[in-house]
């Protein structure tokens, strides 16, 4: 009973590493996508370490050899090949996305960047077959060891085929432009995205404009748009429903009231921590903010009025004195300009 449990767990596991492996992250939480896949290897990891010691100890590796050290050396080896199968359905590679590939070359790429669906199968599978003796006595064991000992093999040798494919590709294929890639890449995620926060990343000043205008075309045809922006503040992220409305005027300013005074409380904690933390860019440009009430809420400055004297309040904090990330001098020269964006507000009001 304890086996098929730990079999159930890692392979549910194994299936989410796989769904993980094929959804892209265009934007921006790099650092979440990360431990998201830390996490789940992890979680693999223990998991399928627990399953080979049960197969272990029960028996189910009896057939490798009868030295007790030559077994526990292979089944190490099998565990690893298996975690190796699991890096690859994180450390996904596209090469037929970057080089114009042909043929078998071609295939082989897609063979590759899909590993995440077939190759922990390769293992899974004969473990499923461990668990169970009589499967053992009863079906050939060409069976279990042959897919075994190949995922194994073809672990180890999918975490350096990338690296090796690429130095071959290099010298034997032409390269996709990378602004082509870039923007190819930025408009399938427009057409594929629905929501309007993952639209919104694209409507940034950080893109051309051909793709700001696509992204900027669908939120705007979204029906229920006020209520997506309005659900964004309240969420917690009011950076880009700023950066929108600084060029985009809503139809019911009033309904925006209440949750940009709530989105305060984490702007006035983010400026804080943006200037006195020396690991962060610095503060961030209050200039969207700013004109944003004077150009759409002007008539309820008083409401806003209180929590821009506390923003200001936090700006005159002594910023860190050196930044890990970001250049510091430009960091202070930010802070000092946004400053006075502030205090010149807060004069005309």
């Amino acid at each position: 009973m304890i086996g098929y449990l730990l079999f159930g767990i890692t392979f549910l596991i194994y299936i989410v590493l796989g769904m993980f492996s094929l959804k892209s992250n265009p934007g921006g939480d790099q650092f979440g996508h990360a431990y998201s896949a830390f996490v789940l290897l992890a979680a693999y990891g223990i998991c399928s370490l627990l399953l080979t010691i049960y197969i272990l100890v029960t028996g189910g590796f009896n057939w490798i050899s009868d030295n007790l050290y030559i077994r526990y050396a292979i089944v190490t080896i099998f565990w690893l090949g298996m975690m190796a199968a699991a890096l690859c359905t994180v450390e996904r590679t596209e090469l037929h996305k970057y080089y114009q590939l042909t043929g078998f070359v071609r295939s082989l790429s897609f063979v590759i960047s899909y590993s995440a669906i077939w190759l922990p199968l390769l293992i899974l599978i004969p473990y499923y077959y461990f668990l169970k003796p009589e499967w053992r006595d009863t079906f050939s064991p060409i069976l279990f060891k042959t897919p075994l000992i190949l995922g194994c093999i073809l672990g180890f040798l999918l975490l350096l085929a990338p690296k090796k494919m690429s130095n071959y590709l290099s010298k034997s294929f032409k390269k996709f432009d990378e602004r082509e890639l870039a923007f190819n890449h930025a408009m399938d995620n427009i057409d594929k995205y629905q929501d309007v926060m993952s639209l919104l990343y694209y409507a940034s000043n950080y893109y051309d404009e051909p793709i700001r205008n696509a992204a900027l075309a669908k939120i705007k045809a979204n029906k229920n748009l006020e209520d997506e922006l309005i659900g964004i503040l309240e969420r917690g992220n009011p950076y880009p429903v700023f950066e929108f409305l600084d060029e985009h005027k809503v139809e019911h300013p009033e309904r925006f009231i209440e949750p940009i005074v709530k989105s305060f409380s984490r702007m006035t904690a983010d400026m804080h921590e943006g200037i006195v933390n020396p690991y962060k860019g610095g503060a961030f440009d209050i200039g969207a903010l700013l004109r944003v009430l004077e150009g759409q809420f002007n008539s309820s400055i008083a409401v806003f009025k209180p929590h821009i004297l506390k923003l200001q309040e936090v700006m005159e904090t002594p910023p860190a004195k050196n930044r890990v990330y970001g250049d510091t001098a430009q960091c202070n020269e930010d802070l000092y300009k946004y400053r006075a964006e502030v205090k010149n507000w807060l004069a005309k009001h």
